[in-house]
């Protein structure tokens, strides 16, 4: 017949959760099983080694409200978690633990002790009365914690009492059942599978406290994921924080360019416009000199150049270094700015000078005028006043002299 091990004994079971776990196993009868304590101890680690010293009734706290570790063990192992009213005190829980059989090496098996002597104690009144009403052939620790689970302890005796009655009932059919067998020629083989159902039932059992303990693992795996996935959110939000000042600050360093750019912009456009002021006010008069706007070629860029730095108005005497790109065109957007005089380098071309004598205005070369002082880096020169106008009184006297048609 199959070796069948004698039932587990109900603990009661005290823990101490944090770095160090504290544990306290003792019975109902308040006697120490086992005390230890270890250092990062796992929930699953924790339920395997409670569960090898006996089935847990109650499993308690030294402190109010209870743990979520200690409730955690408490449900993964189906106990009942006593709680405290008040959290126990320090000369509590030295008072409580020097019975005598307690022995703890440091504060967190103390507490643990503390915890469960402290529910033993709550219960031990109503065990003591269990210990005397409960009749010879009931099993007082089946008793117990029935009691705890809420039950009366008669209520309790009784439903144990039926059960056995029913146990008895069911053995003696069994027995009358293999005595017929016995007689039969399959008797042997009944008993053997008799035996292996008993050792199937043994199995499932222990499977049971298997997947308690696997349960236990896994909460703590969920937990272990849990945490990580917080410590990645948290991780990426610091990481965008990051992303997010370092695209401020390329947004800021880009400003700072730009920003930059436009000082130097504006530099050079002080720098030109310091140019023009020295060219406009720094220039001395020359005697008998009139001065004249010098435009470098005759094109309407050069033109439009030399109006947005200095103006070209009316009344002004300009000089066009090379007069020989001009047309037409370019001597009208000349004329229409309301210039007095023209001056040119190189000849003028055939339309530009008709459109100048079109508009009214003299055109004279440099080599009928004398230039008195130009400067070659400048954008000003001057010419011999009377010069200039005793050549505006000849022009302007060709200008109306009457023509003579010759007729053959």
């Amino acid at each position: 017949m199959a070796y069948s091990p004698p039932p587990r004994s109900y603990t009661i079971v005290g823990i101490d959760p944090g770095t160090t776990v504290g544990v306290a196993i003792i019975d109902l009868n308040g006697n120490p099983i086992e005390i230890f304590s270890s250092k990062n101890l796992s929930v699953a680690d924790t339920i395997t080694r409670i569960i090898a010293r006996g089935k847990p009734l109650i499993v308690a706290s030294d402190v109010t409200p209870t743990p979520s570790m200690v409730k955690k063990i408490g449900g993964l192992l189906s106990s009942f978690i006593h709680e405290l009213e008040g959290s126990l005190s320090t000369e509590e829980k030295i008072a409580v633990t020097k019975g005598d059989g307690y022995a703890y090496k440091n504060v967190h098996e103390r507490d643990a002790l503390a915890a469960c002597i402290t529910a033993f104690k709550h219960y031990k009144k109503k065990f003591e009365q269990v210990q005397r009403k409960t009749p010879p052939g009931v099993n007082v620790e089946e008793v117990k914690a029935l009691v705890v689970k809420g039950m009366s302890i008669s209520a309790a005796i009784n439903r144990l009492i039926s059960a056995r009655e029913e146990r008895m009932k069911v053995m003696e059919a069994k027995r009358q059942e293999e005595k017929k067998e016995d007689e039969g020629s399959e008797s042997k083989d009944l008993l053997r599978l008799r035996e292996l159902m008993k050792e199937k039932e043994e199995r499932i059992a222990m499977l049971e406290e298997l997947s308690t303990i696997l349960k236990a693992s896994l909460a703590e795996k969920e937990d272990e994921i849990r945490s990580l996935s917080q410590k990645l959110d948290s991780m990426r939000t610091e990481r965008m924080k990051e992303l997010k000042k370092a695209e401020e600050i390329r947004k800021r360093d880009a400003e700072i360019e730009r920003l930059t750019e436009e000082v130097r912009a504006r530099e050079r456009e002080n720098a030109e416009l310091l140019g023009i002021i020295e060219g406009l006010k720094g220039k001395r008069e020359v005697s008998g000199g009139r001065r004249i706007k010098r435009i470098p070629s005759f094109s309407q860029d050069a033109i439009v150049r030399m109006e947005r730095r200095y103006g070209v108005e009316k009344g002004d005497i300009v000089l066009l270094e090379d007069g020989s790109g001009g047309g037409a065109s370019t001597a009208e957007l000349l004329a229409s700015k309301g210039v007095a005089v023209v001056l040119y380098g190189k000849e003028l071309s055939h339309f530009a000078a008709a459109k100048f004598l079109a508009c009214g205005i003299p055109t004279f070369s440099i080599a009928e005028i004398p230039i008195l002082s130009k400067d070659p880096d400048g954008d000003f020169a001057f010419v011999d006043q009377d010069a200039l106008n005793e050549k505006m009184a000849q022009w302007e006297r060709e200008r109306r002299r009457p023509k003579v048609l010759l007729v053959r």
